[in-house]
């Protein structure tokens, strides 16, 4: 059984902060699901020695909040990242009495079990997490107040890029797991903050003050404090870009999940582009709509023609024009007027 330090979890949600009961040891911070997000970057294309400016680049573009923090660990030759609010975290840890660079930020998905391939969905502390996994990559991931609909998992797996063959009809069982005691996924040396990376030089500069002459060193700490005017003045700099980008970005994000949630408010498609789907696939012999039924999401409306209709020619032409199923002929006794009836798909959202 493996050796286990004390550690102090302090576990943040949308609506509060739990805090430990113990009052000693490591102190770590978890994220609740909802108060974070999460991107892959692909970085096989750029030399090893320059990922991590390469990294600091795309992150600055990436970037969804105003002043964010990252998690970031590496799979291969890909950065998995996830990103928060660092204005809000570091309220809610000074609520608690606790400063950021003492504190372990861990976002839960690290903490759940780690899945080698395919789709998950995982009972969050706050609502669920559909993913996709493969080759032991999280390649993929979104986040839902409730379990996901069929269509809500259809798309998740639209945007993941799957294939058809790939894709599940129904989301799976969500897994109801406890937090692990260390993340599957180390975060990386290059995902440190300018402040631990300026606290690793001053170290390694104590170590070179021990070791070399009194000349040597002074040489070696103008270096190092050259170099690291140089970082602040190109940190300055990407994130005046920056800023911007993510303000308009978290804007557009808003606003799409405006549009979302007014659209389903009218699940159904609009009967005007009904009708018109209908009348496309019509016979160029007179032919027209005699009666119109739009119930709910079934139709039913007659086809009134001067000859005789083929109701097996139409019923092949609606099942391929549009949101059309199961659809089917009425028994009559005039084969001038026809009805049909048919199940209406929901309009997309």
């Amino acid at each position: 059984m493996p050796l286990r330090f004390p550690v102090r979890r302090f576990v943040q949600s949308t609506e509060k902060t739990q805090a430990p009961a113990n009052q000693f040891g490591g102190v770590q911070w978890v994220l609740a699901r909802p108060l974070y997000r999460f991107h892959v970057i692909d970085l096989a294309q750029v030399p090893a020695k320059n990922r991590a400016q390469a990294l600091k680049l795309e992150l600055a573009q990436w970037t969804p909040f105003a002043q964010p923090d990252y998690y970031v660990g590496w799979h291969g030759q890909r950065a998995l990242v996830w990103a928060w609010d660092a204005t809000k975290l570091q309220t809610a840890m000074a609520a608690m009495g606790l400063k950021r660079t003492k504190v372990q930020v861990l976002p839960e998905t690290v903490l759940r079990p780690l899945v080698h391939n395919g789709l998950n969905l995982a009972r969050c502390l706050e609502g669920f997490e559909g993913q996709w996994w493969r080759a032991g990559q999280l390649c993929h991931s979104r986040w839902w107040p409730q379990s996901p609909t069929t269509d809500e998992w259809l798309m998740f797996q639209r945007d993941a890029g799957l294939a058809p063959a790939e894709q599940q009809a129904q989301p799976s069982v969500p897994r109801v797991v406890s937090l692990a005691f260390t993340p599957w996924l180390k975060a990386a040396s290059g995902a440190d903050s300018s402040a631990l990376q300026i606290e690793r030089l001053a170290y390694a500069v104590g170590a070179i003050v021990l070791l070399a002459p009194t000349l040597w060193f002074g040489m070696a700490w103008y270096q190092i404090q050259a170099q690291v005017q140089q970082l602040t003045a190109e940190k300055l700099q990407l994130q005046s870009q920056a800023t911007p980008i993510a303000q308009a970005r978290s804007l557009a994000l808003d606003h799409q999940a405006r549009v979302i949630a007014l659209r389903s408010l009218a699940p159904n498609p609009e009967q005007l582009r009904l009708m018109a789907k209908v009348t496309q696939v019509l016979p160029q012999d007179k032919s027209f709509l005699k009666d119109w039924d739009f119930q709910g999401r079934q139709l039913k409306f007659t086809v009134s023609s001067v000859a005789e209709v083929s109701a097996t020619n139409i019923i092949g032409l609606l099942q391929q024009a549009g949101p059309f199923r199961d659809v089917k002929a009425l028994p009559g006794r005039d084969p001038k007027n026809v009805t049909f009836q048919m199940d209406v798909m929901a309009a997309p959202t």
